[in-house]
């Protein structure tokens, strides 16, 4: 049994009622984040601040309902520390490739794990780096705690009813637009958020155990055009990459002519035509139409992704994908790549296989992702080249270079001198001695930094 997020919408009559406790709830976000966003919460845990909160009463004299705002205090809580652990995360990564010496590493994971990286200037300096005071903008949402809701069917409709305290104001019912079938709410907290003049309400859910896997192993490579390309040479989700250019394409028209018209806007005020630069800004610079475009392509997008990786695990027990959460640096290419990559949903594609393999019972690995688009897949050596889509390997064969670097990936789940966090260039060292023809002049190379190079052909790259 997997626990996910289901969400109910409720009717617009209510918003200005909710409106009240968001206000209050987000001063307190916003308050524990300039408290505890960075120094403030280190060598605490969240029952540690939470007790601190409630000793102080720091909010105590605010006009919200005090389970809301106790339940709101423990997200916002959560939220830093989850931050913080996301941090820690990364300054691991730093620790693996800094740190050769076993012990040396030991005793900096020790310290970071045991919250007392302020003893060690270089952990102190990493996590200045990755664990930037962070701040709360969040304004549109509190959390009702499972017992201070009840829900029942009226009219045909799931009608929840939030209590609040009396002095607060009488209680605050949400019509949903569900009839209430299969939905249960007991025991759950309600997340209410308030877009514009739509009512959001998230609850946690358990989802059965979905059908059952396949029995093989295939690596996968996350791409742009298609979602997914697998070792078998089957490419998933082929309509990614059309959404996502089209996407990327409407917000770049749409911007540059929110541009002539803030330019506009910015003239007719300084010439004091007042009246008519409000109404510019009024009627042709707000954001809802965007954000609701936004929000179309980024579920189109996640539903390219879930299908995808439905038909990966149809046929795997064992799935292989490649760790992109860190940046390709020295990379130097034009102005359209850049703004197309800018919204690459890797982090979609990340999300849909590793909740989908946890779903159905398959086994999720994550690899290295250096050299797997630069290998033979057929001698697992560092050779051959590739160009666009295609991979040239030294005898004139030409492979598909997306499933090319699937057959890595899939190979790299069982190689254990290759580990996840490895340095590239300790990659590159370890590939270039498998090959039968290393020299120490080929190793010796390995350390030193090539000249940058532009793209030699820019109108033939591939997406």
């Amino acid at each position: 049994m997997t626990t996910v997020t289901r969400t109910l919408y409720a009717t617009p009559s209510c918003v200005p009622s909710l409106r009240a406790v968001c206000r209050a709830t987000a001063f307190v976000r916003a308050d524990l984040w300039r408290r505890y966003g960075a120094l403030g919460n280190v060598g605490k845990s969240a029952a540690d601040i939470r007790k601190e909160v409630t000793a102080g009463g720091w909010y105590a004299s605010l006009a919200v309902d005090g389970t809301i705002r106790a339940e709101t205090t423990k997200d916002a809580v959560n939220d830093i520390l989850t931050y913080k652990a996301a941090a820690c995360a990364k300054v691991r990564q730093a620790i693996a490739k800094r740190a050769s010496d076993e012990a040396e590493r030991k005793r900096l994971y020790t310290l970071l794990k045991r919250d007392k990286w302020l003893e060690d200037r270089y952990l102190h300096r990493m996590m200045r780096r990755y664990f930037r005071h962070g701040v709360s903008s969040c304004d549109n949402q509190f959390i009702v705690r499972s017992d201070k809701h009840e829900s029942c069917v009226r009219d045909g409709h799931l009608v929840i009813t939030i209590h609040i305290a009396r002095q607060y104001g009488p209680p605050i019912e949400l019509t949903t637009n569900s009839n209430g079938k299969n939905v249960d709410l007991t025991g759950c907290n309600l997340r209410v958020i308030v877009k514009g003049e739509a009512v959001e309400i998230h609850f946690a859910t358990a989802k059965a155990k979905g059908r059952p896997c396949g029995t093989g192993e295939i690596g996968v490579d996350k791409g742009y055009t298609e979602a997914f390309a697998d070792s078998d040479g089957e490419h998933h989700g082929q309509t990614f990459g059309a959404v996502l250019s089209a996407y990327s394409n409407q917000v770049s028209k749409t911007g540059k002519a929110r541009n002539r018209l803030h330019a506009l806007e910015k003239a007719h005020r300084k010439a004091g035509r007042i009246a008519k630069a409000e109404r510019i800004r009024k009627c042709n610079l707000g954001r809802v139409k965007l954000q609701a475009r936004r929000d179309r392509a980024k579920q189109r997008l996640r539903t390219i992704a879930y299908q995808s990786a439905h038909t990966i695990v149809d046929k795997a027990a064992v799935v292989g994908s490649e760790d992109l959460t860190s940046p390709i640096k020295g990379k130097s290419q034009w102005r359209s790549y850049n703004r197309r990559m800018s919204a690459w949903a890797k982090g979609v594609l990340a999300q849909a296989i590793d909740e989908v393999c946890t779903q159905r019972g398959a086994t999720h690995v994550v690899v290295n992702a250096a050299y797997t688009s630069q290998m033979d897949s057929f001698t697992g050596l560092l050779e051959g080249k590739r160009v666009g889509d295609k991979f040239y390997r030294v005898n004139g064969d030409v492979l598909q270079a997306d499933t090319n670097a699937a057959r890595n990936v899939r190979d790299r789940i069982r190689d254990r001198e290759i580990t996840r966090y490895m340095p590239h260039l300790q990659v590159k060292q370890i590939l270039l001695a498998r090959s039968s023809g290393a020299t120490e002049r080929q190793v010796a190379s390995v350390g030193r930094r090539k000249p940058r190079q532009r793209s030699a052909d820019k109108s033939n790259a591939q997406f």
